[in-house]
């Protein structure tokens, strides 16, 4: 009875997808569409990421427009990888003598767990495991602290990276706790980022800090603004896609 009810689960629907150049819908959820061009690519490549985006490798000499059309002939493929992960996170461990909670780091739901301080177990596990473990009376707090430490570490490193790159100068990089905004940058050269940017996938990550970065240039939302966004940043589409249907919900 379990496998026939894993089966029925995970078989596609014949439904027809809604595809946009920014995202895919699989009945009522919606999945931010990444393109990424890669010259030593042979083909065309799907693959559903972690933190629920679709990324599209596009081969030498392909293009967007063929791009979507591949995701078209496999949305069953899709549908079936979402449906399939989807499963898997409705999974939690079954240990009554510890709090579990999952939390969002780096685009991806992974398992937090809260151990007594005698056990000396605390701090981020490898990057790539699925959960961490805390210490400390209130899960969540210690969560946020945690990921409030990192992100003053990884995000001032993020951001001169790219402004490396890209080939801005910023000022000063300080991490705040705002409430509605994602970043900011002054008119002397200083940005400021949210703590909150630790939990999104890289490229929303990126895009923000460029968003920033370009600030430097042009200190509006202007045309001209939005044109050198565009080209410094090809992901702005999706990025803004993943923002406005997970950002109000993170942490």
């Amino acid at each position: 009875m379990q496998l026939d009810f894993l089966d029925a689960l995970l078989k596609p629907s014949t439904g027809i997808h809604s595809i946009s150049e920014t995202a895919v819908m699989i009945g009522q959820s919606k999945l931010p569409l990444l393109c990424v061009r890669n010259k030593r690519a042979k083909r065309y490549i799907i693959r559903l990421l972690p933190e629920r985006v679709l990324r599209v490798t596009i081969p030498r000499g392909g293009s967007r427009k063929e791009a979507l059309h591949f995701v078209s002939k496999n949305s069953a493929w899709v549908e079936k990888q979402f449906l399939s992960m989807r499963l898997q996170d409705s999974f939690l461990p079954n240990d009554k003598s510890q709090a579990v909670e999952t939390v969002l780091f780096r685009g991806r739901r992974v398992l937090a767990r809260s151990v007594s301080e005698d056990e000396s177990l605390a701090g981020f596990a490898n990057q790539l495991d699925r959960s961490f473990s805390v210490t400390g009376s209130s899960l969540r707090d210690a969560v946020e602290t945690m990921l409030h430490r990192l992100a003053k570490v990884e995000l001032p490193e993020t951001t001169f990276r790219l402004a490396k790159v890209h080939g801005f100068y910023p000022g000063r990089v300080t991490i705040r706790s705002q409430k509605t905004r994602w970043g900011s940058c002054s008119s002397t050269g200083a940005i400021s980022l949210n703590w909150r940017l630790i939990q999104v996938p890289a490229f929303v990550r990126d895009y923000v800090i460029l968003h920033e970065l370009v600030h430097l240039h042009h200190l509006d939302h202007s045309t001209r603004f939005w044109e050198r966004l565009a080209k410094t940043c090809p992901n702005l589409n999706a990025a803004e896609a993943w923002l406005k249907l997970h950002g109000n919900r993170i942490c």
